[in-house]
């Protein structure tokens, strides 16, 4: 051999030199992109403060205006609470009155559980877990009959989840084979006895 051949490749220094280069890059590549991703950051919590920020002022001028309806002694507020002369009862007929809009809107009931009731001054908190199963569509008109009905009833809580076995192999979408359980709560009043 003669001394003209040399080794192919890197020295040791080299390989150094070369690893400090390439990390050089990367960080002045991340320092070039942090102030995209701060701008974006920002645009994106801009936006949501714009929004509530709407929902303010919207709520502001409303209340300016004098559009707010006002309660009289001449109102008829007892359509508003669940009946019954005791709050089992008022239980009850909360528990038939979940059963029949679930029933008119296509949902089916496999459950109700009462749970734990709060009474004051003639008022009782009455509250209900519903398990029923049905489809999308079945589920959005049974809540809009909740949230819209008579005597008023609030959902606390909803869980739902879609049927396991769905697909190709079911022959239906998961949405059409929902199960739900719902929390709700309603209130209650009758005349305290003497």
């Amino acid at each position: 051999m003669t001394g003209g051949a040399r080794r192919a490749g890197l020295s040791s220094q080299g390989a150094w030199g070369l690893a400090i280069l390439v990390i050089a890059i990367l960080l002045l590549g991340a320092a070039a992109a942090l102030p995209y991703a701060w701008l974006s950051y920002t645009n994106a919590r801009l936006g949501e403060a714009r929004t509530e920020l709407q929902f303010v002022e919207a709520r502001i001028n409303a209340s300016k205006g004098g559009t707010q309806v006002k309660l009289t002694a001449a109102d008829n507020i007892d359509p508003l609470f669940a009946s019954g002369a005791t709050s089992g009862l008022a239980l009850a007929g909360l528990q038939r009155l979940l059963g029949s809009l679930a029933s008119a809107n296509g949902m089916a009931v496999i459950r109700t559980q009462p749970l734990q009731t709060e009474h004051g001054n003639g008022l009782a908190v009455l509250r209900m877990e519903v398990e029923a199963s049905g489809s999308i569509d079945n589920l959005r008109g049974f809540l809009l009959a909740i949230e819209t009905g008579e005597p008023l009833i609030f959902v606390n809580q909803a869980q739902i989840a879609a049927s396991e076995k769905s697909g190709d192999a079911g022959g239906f979408l998961p949405s059409d084979r929902l199960s739900v359980t719902l929390q709700v709560e309603a209130f209650g009043w009758w005349e305290a006895a003497p």
